[in-house]
């Protein structure tokens, strides 16, 4: 079984990443503390592959790049 990790830390490690936490503590805005890192990547099809493939209760998926590149407009 993999080992708990503080989420915030595990998401420095792997910048501009998806990353797939099997999540096992929240704070008390229900966001995720620690959990189980079971896949990342750059490609989010290959995470999204592995959380169909996992049975969990609770799991958590994030991109820890900038969420709209510095090149790109956005039009609301």
């Amino acid at each position: 079984m993999k080992d708990l990790v503080n989420v915030k830390e595990c998401e420095k490690l792997y910048p501009d990443e998806w990353l797939l936490f099997e999540v096992t503590e929240c704070d008390e805005m229900n966001r995720p503390i620690k959990g189980r890192l079971l896949a990342h990547s750059k490609d989010r099809d290959e995470v999204h592959k592995v959380a169909m493939e996992v049975k969990c209760a609770h799991d958590y998926i994030t991109y820890t790049g900038e969420p709209i590149p510095k090149d790109m407009a956005v039009a609301l």
